[in-house]
């Protein structure tokens, strides 16, 4: 069960294109649906997406 620590209500990033969505629901079958800020809902693959912690740590390693 790796949801990358999504958690529903919060924000994560789409790995390949940077954009940040809000997750709706994490789903431990691989999935999350995910709401763009200009609007709709998708559902997307966990492993496209990062949580913003994560993105934080890594940033912070760099530097």
């Amino acid at each position: 069960m790796d949801t990358k620590q999504l958690i529903q209500g919060k924000k994560a990033k789409i790995a390949s294109t940077g954009q940040v969505v809000e997750v709706k629901r994490v789903s431990h079958h691989g999935f999350s649906v995910v709401r763009f800020q200009t609007g709709g809902d998708y559902m997307i693959l966990n492993d496209r997406l990062e949580s913003l912690a994560d993105v934080v740590e890594t940033e912070e390693t760099r530097h």
